[in-house]
């Protein structure tokens, strides 16, 4: 089962109250339908022929020309969530800054707790909390927030080896304080999440064995 939401709600409530009105980034959303279930199971159906997500573990997949993120879990529907992979397209070179397609695991779940708008450098929180209305700042330098969940590649000579490691090259599912570019290619390789949404999907994984497929083809769940 999927956790309830479970995240830091009450400080992102508080803080949401008390900063000036903002737009909200694109909405995640279920998608409880048999066509949508009967996807998300062959998607799942595919992990599991790779010897991945056992039990209870999770999947996501990641969709480049959507920009979608689909949250899947066994016996739990689909969940969607706006993303923006790289702007210069996809790729696995090093200093691409190109998104990597193909299989993955989540290697390491750092900041859970972390205050919503936290900022991280080299993966360690820094002082500086940027709050909901500065979410969205097209004039500032692109910051990693609130969560990370670091990728580590899977398939040797794609995503895993010299020169193009996943994981070498410090691939990330993110929060941003560009949530208005949410829906569009817009980052230097991570996949970067609204900072509502990337608490969602760090807690509904974190504790699973956790997977990544990033593919050029349509999640076919809508």
């Amino acid at each position: 089962m999927m956790k309830p939401y479970r995240t830091a709600g009450l400080w992102l409530l508080f803080s949401m109250c008390c900063t000036p009105a903002i737009v909200s980034a694109i909405p995640a959303v279920t998608v409880n339908s048999p066509a949508a279930r009967s996807a998300a199971e062959r998607y799942l159906a595919q992990a599991h022929a790779r010897g991945l997500a056992p039990g209870e573990g999770r999947l996501l997949v990641v969709s480049v020309p959507e920009q979608r993120l689909a949250l899947l879990a066994p016996s739990a529907p689909p969940r969607l969530f706006a993303v923006s992979t790289s702007k210069w397209g996809v790729g696995s070179r090093k200093d691409s800054n190109r998104t990597p397609l193909g299989w993955h695991r989540v290697s390491d779940w750092i900041g859970g707790r972390a205050r919503p708008g936290q900022s991280f450098v080299s993966r360690k929180p820094t002082r500086e909390v940027l709050p909901p209305a500065e979410w969205r700042s097209p004039d500032r330098e692109d910051y990693v927030l609130t969560r990370i969940m670091w990728l580590a590649g899977l398939e040797q000579g794609l995503n895993r080896g010299p020169g193009i490691d996943t994981r070498s090259r410090y691939i990330y599912l993110h929060g941003t304080n560009q949530e208005h570019l949410l829906g569009q290619p817009a980052s230097h390789g991570c996949i970067r999440l609204s900072n509502r949404d990337v608490m969602e999907v760090y807690d509904q994984t974190d504790g699973h064995p956790t997977y990544c497929w990033i593919t050029e083809a349509p999640l076919g769940l809508e």
